[in-house]
């Protein structure tokens, strides 16, 4: 059965917590966000929750951290002090991010990473290795690092999309001031322009090239290649 349920809404919580002993934790997108997630632990323990999967992000660990990866690095903190069971997924970039975050316009990607690569994983795989740990016992205390197999730089998945689709693609390094403008003229609050800009920096300085073999481990399967990503959507990428 379905249960209502608001991030922003506690009196909501108590409800989707009633009868479950593990819960996986979607952090949403919001200025507020680590009171928000925080508040959802405490609500959690207090309902009895035993073990709580938390949707975390690569570069936890960093010596340097950007404001989003922060907040993440203070929830888990905060999940560890509570004494329930936890377990963390730390994924990298998603390759849904070439149709949402950054889709591709008339051929071409424009973002700031200069020459900057990534270990892009499919939010397939991350639902995948989710819902095993979820559904299996012998996760608890575990942090599982999900990434792709290969690390890629834009101009690489350009080249692998205009494979794909049969049509011209191409990567275009835009300034960050130009990056920061066109997000607010499009109407992207300035609190998510920053964050935004913030992680773009971190990928132009090579820091999230990392491949792990986490995915594989858990679910034992290996992780979707873009190549393989960009034919299952090929569809969204030939009308980008």
């Amino acid at each position: 059965a379905l249960v209502p349920f608001d991030f922003e809404n506690e009196k909501t919580f108590f409800g989707a917590f009633e009868g479950v002993e593990k819960v996986f934790l979607l952090p949403p997108l919001l200025p507020n966000q680590l009171e928000v997630m925080n508040a959802f632990v405490d609500a959690a323990k207090r309902a009895g929750v035993r073990h709580i999967v938390k949707l975390s992000a690569i570069g936890v660990d960093d010596e340097t951290r950007p404001t989003a990866i922060e907040a993440h690095a203070a929830n888990e903190q905060h999940i560890r002090e509570s004494g329930m069971a936890f377990t963390f997924l730390r994924p990298n970039s998603f390759m849904q991010n070439f149709f949402t975050y950054f889709p591709p316009r008339n051929g071409a990607i424009y973002l700031p990473w200069g020459n900057g690569t990534a270990s892009f994983v499919d939010g397939r795989d991350i639902a995948s290795v989710a819902a095993e740990v979820l559904t299996s016992d012998g996760h608890e205390g575990k942090i599982y690092t999900l990434t792709g197999p290969a690390a890629l730089g834009i101009a690489e998945v350009a080249r692998i999309l205009a494979e794909v689709t049969g049509r011209e693609f191409k990567y275009v390094d835009v300034p960050e001031a130009a990056a920061r403008d066109g997000m607010l003229q499009a109407g992207v609050p300035q609190w998510q322009v920053d964050l935004v800009m913030e992680l773009n920096a971190v990928n132009k300085q090579n820091q999230w090239r990392a491949v792990t073999s986490d995915i594989e481990k858990v679910t034992g399967n290996p992780p979707t290649d873009f190549a393989q990503f960009a034919r299952d959507h090929v569809d969204k990428f030939r009308a980008g």
